[in-house]
């Protein structure tokens, strides 16, 4: 048996005793005071349906960029994309940004509320809200626009509205295309044009 000559020793020989016993009382408290995790309780932040997202599938902020033939560079982004249920080609998609830059230096931004992209038949097609911003003064909108995606060439079948540096126009349909190549652009408004001019002041 160990003897101990001094005061110092028995300190020594103590704390080997009561500090292992401490270490334990204070961890016991920790896990007696600490709040019972309810593994049923949803993180605030990680709500997701997963059968949502197992059954529907769906691409995040799709992007597609290009050169058409006549020398327009084109851009288009989506906030989501859906590959058509059936199979088919294409993806319909939900609020598309599009940016045009033709060779001859017209540019055009277009959004929409919803539509859908085939590049694999060149074209692109914008409905529910289609706006159109030109950099020779124009605000176009409408219900619907097809774009191309060889060719930068856009219609509006329907009913158009716009605002131009003449005035306000309405129009049955729109026609933006090019005969030159790309070098310069018409902008044609058909089936019974209405403008109402409002000269510069």
């Amino acid at each position: 048996m160990t003897a101990y000559d001094n005061g110092h020793s028995w300190l020594v020989a103590g704390a080997k005793i009561a500090l292992p016993l401490a270490a334990l009382a204070l961890l016991s408290t920790l896990f007696l005071l600490a709040e019972r995790v309810d593994p049923t309780a949803a993180i605030p932040y990680a709500r997701i349906n997963v059968e949502e997202l197992a059954r529907e599938q769906r691409v995040t902020a799709p992007q597609f960029a290009g050169m058409t033939e006549d020398g327009a560079a084109l851009s288009i982004t989506a906030e989501t994309a859906r590959p058509d249920p059936d199979g088919g080609p294409g993806a319909s998609a939900a609020k598309l940004l599009a940016h045009m830059e033709t060779a001859g230096g017209l540019v055009a931004d277009l959004f929409s509320l919803s539509g859908r992209i085939d590049p694999s038949a060149g074209r692109v097609i914008l409905s529910d809200g289609v706006r159109i911003e030109t950099s020779t003064g124009y605000l176009l909108t409408t219900q619907r626009l097809e774009a191309r995606t060889d060719r930068s060439e856009m219609v509006a079948p329907g009913p158009v509205q716009a605002q131009s540096p003449l005035g306000k126009i309405e129009a049955g349909s729109m026609t933006l295309m090019s005969n030159d190549g790309g070098v310069t652009h018409q902008l044609v408004f058909k089936d019974g044009v209405k403008l109402i001019y409002l000269p510069e002041k």
